[in-house]
């Protein structure tokens, strides 16, 4: 066992130096690039293989490269995007006991947004009731939240739900009628 004890001692100093060493050079990498240091938009890339790609020189050695700021960043950060195809999906219209009425979610693909005005609308015979509410971004669309009639302002039998969407830039877009039962 004695015997052991110098080849772990000896063991932990090389891999720690060697951890050491990679963070010295590491280290000077990043900080000894002039660029880098003084240029917000500044990138050192290596890549050793002259290649073609941008960032490559063959050598290996690091290259800095500066992509200069747009002429008026306002301009960019203030730009909105304008929805060219919305398309409001209904993921549910049912009958809710608890609440006292129809409840009805719908998703919006094609914008991403906060703001934008949802519209439901139930009808049934030449009667319609409608309910209110705002989009709310969500990871890849826009969602309604719950929208919500109730069974006061409904009749029963089988009426038809539609969602509408208008966004914040004006796009306008219905979902197909779901048939919903109200007791």
């Amino acid at each position: 066992m004695p015997r052991r004890a110098p080849l772990v001692v000896a063991g932990a100093v090389l891999v720690g130096g060697v951890a050491l060493g990679g963070f010295l050079v590491a280290r000077e990498n990043a900080v000894g690039t002039p660029a880098a240091e003084t240029s917000p938009t500044a990138a050192v890339v290596t890549d050793g293989a002259d290649d073609g790609v941008a960032g490559s020189d063959g050598d290996g050695a690091p290259r800095t490269v500066v992509s200069p700021p747009p002429s008026d960043p306002a301009d960019v950060a203030t730009d909105t995007a304008t929805p060219s195809s919305l398309r409001v999906d209904v993921t549910y219209a049912v009958a809710d006991h608890a609440t006292g009425g129809i409840a009805v979610g719908s998703l919006v693909a094609g914008v991403v947004e906060d703001g934008g005005s949802c519209l439901l609308t139930l009808e049934q015979d030449g009667r319609s009731a409608t309910a209110t509410g705002d989009g709310h971004a969500d990871v890849s669309t826009t969602t309604c939240g719950q929208l919500f009639v109730p069974y006061s302002q409904l009749g029963s039998g089988t009426w038809s739900a539609r969602v509408s969407y208008t966004s914040v830039a004006g796009a306008t877009s219905t979902s197909g009628a779901v048939p919903v039962d109200v007791p």
